[in-house]
């Protein structure tokens, strides 16, 4: 009897322990949350890298339309020295994001009487803040005399107009791991210059830069 009362007894602790068991799902929630966590924490990395893709792409548009208006308000004729003041109000726009992952160019850029554009002179900050070892250019400056492609609104027989150009080297939060970069902004903003004079051997308006003639050149 004894015997058989220690068994049933045992049997009902058995029971009493499966039960609460069963009810005990502190253990289940730890490892969903050990699995979804990863996740979780992708997706929060993801929406913070789309939310600050936008503001810096939207900042860097700003930049390009800054510096394309700022140098076509220039007087008739401009120094490399002013050009370079015009940078860094431009690069100002940027702020406060880094100004360190930004490449700028600006280009006069003259259409002759057969709807060729031609860059006259182009300037760079004196100072580019992207290394070599950065990675490959945001994009590639073109050299004073160089045939480019311009939108047909702008090639307008015997005009002119500024070039501005502009493009950031962004590195998602995931980038830092595997070294991914994303391409902001790149696209050409072109303004008619506010107050050039006329020069080149066509008289067309422009904005000249004291250190180089006119275009088009004898």
């Amino acid at each position: 009897m004894k015997a058989a009362g220690m068994i049933t007894r045992a049997n009902r602790a058995r029971r009493r322990s499966g039960r609460a068991f069963g009810r005990n799902a502190d253990g289940v929630a730890a490892v969903e949350f050990a699995f979804i966590f990863p996740v979780m924490l992708v997706a929060y990395c993801g929406l913070v890298d789309v939310a600050q893709m936008v503001m810096v792409n939207r900042k860097v548009t700003q930049l390009t339309s800054t510096l394309s208006d700022l140098t076509a308000r220039s007087k008739q004729a401009v120094s490399t020295n002013e050009i370079a003041a015009i940078f860094e109000a431009a690069n100002t726009v940027l702020m406060p994001y880094d100004t360190t992952k930004v490449k700028m160019a600006v280009a006069s850029v003259v259409i002759d009487s057969n709807k060729i554009a031609r860059v006259c002179w182009v300037q760079q900050p004196a100072v580019d803040p992207l290394k070599p070892n950065d990675g490959p250019p945001l994009f590639a400056v073109p050299k004073a005399g160089d045939v480019v492609t311009v939108p047909d609104s702008v090639r307008v027989p015997n005009t002119s107009v500024i070039m501005a150009r502009a493009a950031y080297r962004f590195v998602p939060l995931a980038g830092y791991l595997d070294k991914l970069e994303v391409t902001l902004g790149d696209h050409p903003v072109y303004t008619r210059p506010r107050a050039g004079q006329a020069g080149g051997t066509a008289n067309i308006e422009q904005i000249v830069r004291i250190d180089t003639p006119a275009c088009p050149k004898a």
